[in-house]
């Protein structure tokens, strides 16, 4: 019986994240019994998920903490950057046949 050690989190995605879209991270631990997992955002005090994997919505620096009757420890923290969707919107303004035609073009 033993304490948790060697706890890690590994990013279950690579790429950019987008607005909108989750990253999942897994917190990995060596312990026994196994530990309960709970997972934080860096300058907050409460925990923001728990279990063993959490999906990140924002951008920020979680790390997870593992803990059973022996102890507990933390993983290094890792960084989430979530970027904002890209909006570009045209507007043309023509004449055809004599009326005036506005056309709108709207990408995210």
């Amino acid at each position: 019986m033993y304490p948790p050690r060697n706890v890690s989190v590994s990013v279950i995605q690579s790429g950019q994240i987008w607005e909108g879209d989750s990253v999942t991270l897994i917190c990995s631990s060596d312990s026994n019994p196994p530990a309960e997992i709970s997972w934080f955002k860096e300058n907050q005090i409460s925990s923001v998920g728990s279990g063993q994997s959490f999906s990140a919505l924002q951008s920020g620096r979680f790390y997870c903490e593992a803990h059973n009757q022996h102890g507990s420890q933390r993983s290094d923290a890792v960084t989430v950057t979530v970027k904002g969707r890209l909006v570009m919107l045209y507007i043309s303004i023509g004449v055809v046949c004599g009326a005036a035609v506005i056309i709108t073009v709207l990408l995210i």
